[in-house]
Order: structure tokens, then C-alpha cells, then sequence
């Protein structure tokens, strides 16, 4: 397993890697939160291959989140995949219709909507007699991309290793959290291929067998729920970094509100050594990336931040190369990154959810309900 991160535009990164050479791609990039320019002249210039450049800021008032990533960037993301590569891509709320298009236009082809649900995201919103102007944010929504296979998906596999997702290693144990639904095995169990832990489909040879048993888990789902990364998640590994004060990490005048912001992972008049304001939770994406990413594969993130995504490469044993524009937030990738290698057992708490096995108490509750499985058999 290795690492590295380069530091500067992602296009110098990717431009160094061969084509079809990385299994995946995990990234939280810029979701575009500025004053958006109008669409009609978005498309026409992505359409003629041009660039969009969008002035102003974003999330906080930063520079980098004025606009989402065109097409050119995904294009080398896709160069580089290989066939049948995933990448999973994070988006803005009211931008992932924008991030869509890009991904599209360079190529890569949407599978479906993943969804990050939390608890204690604050709304923005003005108040009045008349009621207020927005909604409590608590899910920030990603897409789930693939490059166009090479044949079939059982040949892509067998050519390239990619094309499929890790079903198996990434179900959700009862009493999971990361699943917001009813958590006994029984209620799994009587939902039939609904209740996440049947396919519909079946085989190549066209048999229906279902391969049930309790401890498996429920099929993973297209939402994931945990908290948003701790303080301590956070700064982990970050402890030979200098302190920040909350001032510079917020922008905000020394005593004013805003410098405590909850939304900039301030708290009173501490200052961050991870001061960047949109850590993803490692757990989450530990779960990504072993969702998307072949044993022993490589990932990729252009848009590494804090190196949250590295940190969750690393410790599920895969390869990852990433890439940071920002000055300030390299060091803090590149120090929480190797941390991680070095100390694997400080991120225990990171881990997806408990890896459950077959429970003989599961089983007899199900045969005790008299059901039989989805296709006539007994479980």
C-alpha cells in the first residue's frame, strides 16, 4: 500500500498518470456554492469545450468553491480510470444538477445518487411571521458515476477488475446505524428483496437461488448515515501543525459570532490545526472507498482537502494518490495521511459499521416466523 499527494492543480496529477491505470476515484470537490452564472452560458461554453471561469466565492466566502469543476477535469478522470471504473463525487445540494452535467459531458455515465445523512446541519434561512426561506440541511448528496465498460460487466471484471461494486464488504451488520431503518435480522428478513438483503436478479445460469443467512447484513442502499467528523476525528495526527486562530479560519472579526460558527468546526476562541471547513467524516469514506475500489486497487482524488479520503484509502489497504490546490490545507492532508499509515489502530473508531457473522439466535428467529426464503426454499 502507498500514498502520495501532490501539491497543486489536480490537471498537472492526473496528467501524469497513464491511461486506464487507477480502479477509482473518491472526491469532495468544490460544490459551487457561489452566485451562480447563468446556465445557458455554462452549457454552451462546456459544449464548445471552453472553460467557465466564475469569480467571487462560496461556502464561507472561498475562492475555491465559486464554481463546480467543468468537464475538462472529469475528462482526465475518466482518461485515467479504467473501463468499468466507479467514482464517487460530492456535490452540492442545489449545484449536484450542474456536477451532473459535467461528469456526463466528459464521458462518464451516472449510476445512481448516494446520499450522506446527518442530524445537525443548521438551516439558512430568513424568519418571519409569513414562516422562513429554506430547509434544515441534513443530507449532502454524492453521485456514483462509472466509465463505459469494455463487453459485459463479467468481462470487464475478469479484463480489468473493475466494473462491479463490493456487495458483500459493504453491508450494513444489524444494529448498524449507517442504516436508517428497522435493525432486527426477522423485519430484514420479511421485507423480502426489499429488506436489503436479497437481489432481485440472479446468476449467470439463470437460477433463482438466494443466498441468504442472517449474518450477512442488509444490502448495501444508496444512503449511509453517521455524524459529521468529530474534533478529535478532525486534528488527529495533525498535533506537530500550528494552530490557526479562529479569526483567520472563519474570516470573521475577533469576538463576532461567526467566529465561533459550528459550520467552520469552531468552538469559544480554540483555534483548528485541521482548518479546513468541510471534513467529511473518514468512516463514510472508508465505506466509499472499499465500495468502489477492487482489492488492491488504486484511488484517486483530485480534490483532497484535508486528506480525509486519503486517510480512508490507506487504512482499507488500497493505494492512493491525491492532489491539493490549497497551501494551507497540503500539510494537513499530507500529516493526517501519514498518521494513519504509521497508526492505523488510533483510527479504530473510524471503522464502517461492525462486520457481523452468522447468528444462530437470527436464524432461529426467522424459521421460528415460518417464513420461507424469497424463492420458495427454506432459509
Amino acid at each position: 500500500m502507498t500514498w502520495r499527494l501532490h501539491r497543486g492543480d489536480c490537471l498537472d496529477m492526473l496528467a501524469e498518470l497513464d491511461d486506464a491505470s487507477v480502479d477509482a476515484c473518491v472526491c469532495d470537490p468544490p460544490y459551487g456554492l457561489g452566485k451562480p452564472p447563468p446556465i445557458e452560458k455554462v452549457l454552451a461554453a462546456w459544449l464548445a469545450g471552453e472553460r467557465v471561469e466564475v469569480k467571487g466565492g462560496g461556502f464561507m466566502g472561498a475562492e475555491w468553491d465559486a464554481f463546480v469543476p467543468g468537464p475538462r477535469y472529469w475528462r482526465e478522470v475518466a482518461r485515467v480510470l479504467k473501463p468499468g471504473g466507479h467514482a464517487v463525487v460530492f456535490a452540492g445540494q442545489r449545484t449536484i444538477d450542474v456536477m451532473g452535467i459535467a461528469l456526463r459531458l466528459a464521458g462518464l455515465e451516472v449510476r445512481d445518487l448516494l446520499g450522506w445523512q446527518y442530524w445537525s446541519g443548521f438551516p439558512k434561512s430568513l424568519n418571519g411571521p409569513w414562516g422562513g426561506t429554506a430547509l434544515k440541511p441534513c443530507i449532502e448528496p454524492a453521485l456514483l458515476v462509472r466509465k463505459p465498460l469494455a463487453g459485459t460487466v463479467a468481462g470487464n471484471v475478469l479484463a480489468h477488475g473493475t466494473g462491479a461494486l463490493n456487495i458483500d464488504g459493504c453491508r450494513y451488520a444489524f444494529g448498524d446505524p449507517a442504516w436508517p431503518g428497522p435493525q432486527d435480522a426477522v423485519s430484514a428478513y420479511l421485507n423480502g428483496p426489499g429488506g436489503n438483503t436479497f437481489t432481485v436478479g440472479g446468476p449467470p445460469d439463470g437460477s433463482r437461488a438466494a443466498a441468504w443467512h442472517p449474518g450477512a447484513g442488509r444490502w448495501p442502499a444508496n444512503v449511509y448515515v453517521c455524524p459529521k467528523a468529530s474534533t478529535a476525528e478532525r486534528e488527529r495526527g495533525c498535533d506537530a501543525l500550528p494552530t490557526i486562530a479562529p479569526t483567520e479560519v472563519t474570516g470573521r472579526k475577533e469576538g463576532s459570532a461567526g467566529q465561533a460558527h459550528a459550520r467552520a468546526g469552531m468552538t469559544g476562541d480554540r483555534g483548528r490545526r485541521n482548518s479546513h471547513p468541510t471534513v467529511k467524516p473518514v468512516r463514510l469514506l472508508r465505506w466509499l472507498v472499499r465500495l468502489v475500489t477492487p482489492p488492491g486497487g488504486t484511488v484517486i482524488d483530485p480534490f483532497a482537502g484535508s486528506g480525509s479520503c486519503g486517510v480512508a484509502a490507506t487504512l482499507e489497504g488500497f493505494d492512493y494518490i491525491g492532489a491539493e490546490l490549497g497551501e494551507r490545507y497540503q500539510p494537513i492532508a499530507e500529516a493526517r495521511i501519514a498518521h494513519a499509515v504509521a497508526h492505523p489502530e488510533q483510527w479504530l473508531d473510524t471503522r464502517p459499521g461492525p462486520r457481523v457473522t452468522d447468528d444462530e439466535q437470527e436464524r432461529a428467529d426467522i424459521e421460528a416466523a415460518g417464513q420461507c426464503d424469497l424463492f420458495g426454499g427454506a432459509p
